[in-house]
């Protein structure tokens, strides 16, 4: 069977589960409140969006008179499918064109749409944050409208350019663009509308209970694991280290908590070992016992019959 063939049936595969329908469906949802904020607040404000949507506006002032911003958004789609498809998996690239599809329709559909705000701060905040959650949801179920996204993780690949120098870049433009075209004070306005759009779409992505994943070095490692995280009710494991400055051997504490657990081991700690050495990190998705299921973040087991090849 060949890689094509083997792509086009897990992309049928995910087609007869209910989790990918449930994406599609919050991807439309998603497109849909997004182009009601295109409609109803970016265009009346003359405020620009980050990305391709944002790119699409700079545009179409000049060329609304003669192609609508549905179709606009297709044609400059089109070279980045046609730049990314050998980087990403068929039903990515497949599921991507779908998702943009249905923004263009949303777009077409949400055309002179009324949201009743004047004030423009009141309008850059309210829009990031309707947009940014909107955008977060269907992102984290493993949707996709196409983009820069392709295109930075492409030049990523073949350049080694840095995803976030490209969206920096392309923002940049923009904003330069909509202080050109319209004036400073409406620029930094969808300078506001970008931030709040970007750090809406994170907290959508990974959701409010953030988790924190934690190193305890600590010369009291038993008591630490026992008075500590069998108190709090939390598993953790031991990684064997050596100090590079002692050089002696310990044993590294990673225990991964929530945000609200954080002031309670940090006390408890304290009691048991103020001299231990503690770090800690943010954490995204965490699958695992007392935190999320696969069931519960939508996959299900099921069994794979792998093809196999006989050479002669």
């Amino acid at each position: 069977m060949s890689q094509i063939e083997e792509e086009l049936k897990e992309f049928f595969v995910a087609l007869c589960t209910w989790k990918y329908w449930y994406m599609l469906f919050m991807l439309a949802v998603g497109c849909f409140t997004f182009s009601f904020v295109v409609h109803g607040i970016l265009i009346p404000q003359n405020f620009f969006a980050g990305g391709l949507t944002g790119l699409t506006l700079f545009f179409y002032d000049s060329i609304s008179d003669y192609v609508s911003l549905s179709i606009l958004i297709v044609l400059l789609n089109i070279p980045i499918f046609f730049v990314g498809y050998r980087e990403f998996s068929l039903k990515y690239m497949l599921t991507s064109i779908i998702g943009m599809i249905i923004y263009s329709i949303s777009l077409k559909i949400t055309e002179g749409a009324y949201i009743p705000l004047e004030d423009p701060m009141i309008s850059a905040i309210f829009g990031g944050v309707v947009a940014g959650f909107a955008s977060g949801f269907y992102l984290r179920l493993g949707g996709s409208v196409g983009g820069l996204d392709i295109l930075g993780t492409v030049l990523k690949k073949r350049l080694e350019i840095p995803i976030g120098y490209l969206f920096n870049a392309i923002n940049f433009i923009i904003i330069t663009g909509n202080a050109i075209l319209y004036d400073l004070e409406t620029a930094l306005f969808t300078g506001v509308f970008m931030y709040i759009f970007s750090w809406c779409l994170q907290k959508g992505l990974i959701g409010f209970s953030q988790r924190k994943s934690v190193f305890i070095i600590s010369s009291k490692p038993e008591s630490v694991a026992e008075k500590i995280l069998q108190k709090m009710d939390r598993g953790f494991t031991y990684f064997h280290a050596s100090g590079g400055y002692a050089g002696g051997e310990k044993r590294v504490i990673y225990t991964v908590i929530n945000l609200l657990e954080l002031g309670r081991l940090k006390e408890y700690l304290f009691e048991t070992d103020p001299d231990a050495f503690i770090a800690i990190q943010d954490t995204g998705d965490v699958i695992g016992r007392r935190f999320l299921t696969w069931e519960e973040e939508g996959y299900r087991i099921r069994n794979k019959k792998k093809d196999t090849k006989i050479q002669n």
